[in-house]
């Protein structure tokens, strides 16, 4: 079976504590799938490079800093995870200027309005996501990833911490492998 890390990806903002995944290998230097997202994406002259700037700031500045993980950003569900971006809304600014044709997808799970844990994604190419090429299997790793994570909620083998704003294994250690 294949096994896997939670660890913080950003928990500089004020309102949210982003985590993201990372499997196990013999590999000490592997990427999360966060990281391989960004790192794909916010590459000079890459054509969607300005777009991944876009949601990287919505995610640490927006979601980060001013409102937490609100059900307005987390709209687009696919099965067990959800897509950022939003939809696009009209009363959150930082939503509407993305527009309604935004290209990328990332994947995520958001446990509660303090955390959300960040996946990997691509390209839409697709009305369905499932469809389009560069997301179809980041969105079946995605369902894999939040179905052990709900599973280990539910047998309490990872807990919210008492701020509400961090994971914690059973134990009380912030390592947690899955």
């Amino acid at each position: 079976m294949n096994t896997f890390a939670l660890e913080i990806w950003y928990d500089e903002g004020s309102y949210c504590t982003f985590y993201t995944v990372r499997w196990i290998t013999y590999d000490d230097d592997a990427k999360s799938e966060t990281d391989k997202f960004f790192d794909t994406y916010v590459v000079s002259e890459h054509p969607y490079e300005d777009q991944a700037w876009k949601l990287f700031r919505l995610i640490t500045e927006s979601i980060g800093n001013r409102y937490g993980a609100t059900d307005d950003f987390f709209d687009r569900i696919v099965n067990r995870a959800q897509e950022l971006p939003p939809k696009s809304k009209n009363w959150v600014e930082e939503i509407k200027d993305l527009g309604i044709n935004f290209p990328l997808r990332l994947f995520c799970y958001r446990i509660t309005e303090h955390i959300v844990i960040l996946f990997n994604g691509g390209i839409k190419e697709s009305l369905v996501t499932q469809e389009s090429e560069k997301l179809s299997m980041k969105f079946y790793e995605a369902q894999t990833f939040v179905k052990r994570i709900e599973e280990a909620l539910q047998l309490r083998m990872i807990e919210i911490s008492d701020n509400e704003r961090s994971l914690q294994y059973f134990d009380g250690t912030t390592n947690i492998i899955l």
